[in-house]
């Protein structure tokens, strides 16, 4: 396996299980060539999931503590996942994931893409008027309005909502509507040079058998000259590279030669799959 890197990671200063020191010596042992954190921004909402925006100096100061540890063996990178709404600006990171988590309500709440399948079921049915579709197409704007803003060097998860749809099937994925809507969203980011995450996450918990995004979507990205990383959106140090042989079969499949990851003399790096 040609990976080596992860840019996904979550730790407890978040929703993850392991603390950052664990993370690291994780890596190390694996023979990882570089590696950045990315915890959950902070956000004026749902705080057991993100970074208490009190905490986000010592967040930022460990990392940074790592980098100076590994200094010389292991390039350590501080990085951010950003949700749309965040309350905070990337400003001060290494680099940013951008994601979509939520769904705004009217009441200025959120509903939650990724959390309790019955929650999104009730959002769709008071929302969207039971539309699974007109809930996915609102995600995917959502998502591709934030990459567009911020100019993301990363695009995170970018179909997350097929976890949830896995188990409600609130829409047909294999349908040409959807398709049609996912690329549409998909389409104009190709030109903002972002990196396409392959996120291995939803796997290795269980949730799905492929990686996010699925193989239509890594397939056109390619044809339009897109960039991939290959994360495992990390929340268990045990599962820092779960899947990632399984997604490198997956992108030579599709025709990619390689991949971008973390560098080690500089910030991105290019490398060869299957070597």
């Amino acid at each position: 396996m040609s990976i080596l890197s992860c840019a996904h990671v979550h730790t407890t200063y978040c929703d993850g299980k392991s603390p950052a020191s664990l993370m690291a010596k994780t890596a190390w042992e694996k023979g990882f060539v570089s590696l950045g954190f990315s915890s959950h921004a902070p956000q004026h909402f749902d705080p057991g999931y993100c970074i208490d925006p009190a905490r986000e100096q010592a967040y930022k100061e460990e990392i940074l503590a790592l980098r100076e540890e590994y200094r010389g063996r292991m390039p350590i990178y501080l990085g951010i996942e950003r949700d749309h709404f965040s309350c905070v600006s990337p400003e001060g990171y290494d680099y940013f994931i951008s994601a979509v988590h939520y769904l705004p309500k009217p009441d200025g709440h959120h509903g939650v893409v990724d959390g309790n399948p019955e929650d999104l079921l009730a959002y769709v049915n008071e929302y969207c008027g039971g539309d699974g579709l007109a809930m996915a197409r609102q995600y995917f704007e959502l998502l591709r309005d934030d990459v567009l803003a911020w100019r993301a060097p990363i695009i995170g998860h970018f179909d997350l909502v097929r976890k949830n749809n896995a188990w409600l099937r609130l829409y047909d994925e294999e349908s040409a509507a959807y398709r049609r809507l996912a690329l549409d969203a998909l389409r104009p980011l190709a030109e903002t040079g972002a990196l396409l995450e392959v996120n291995t996450g939803a796997m290795a918990r269980g949730y799905l058998s492929t990686p996010y995004p699925e193989a239509f979507l890594l397939r056109e990205w390619r044809t339009w000259g897109g960039e991939v990383i290959v994360n495992s959106d990390c929340h268990d140090a045990r599962f820092l590279d779960a899947f990632f042989s399984e997604a490198e079969a997956l992108l030579i499949s599709l025709g990619f030669d390689h991949a971008v990851r973390l560098g080690q003399k500089e910030k991105w790096e290019r490398f060869m799959l299957g070597q």
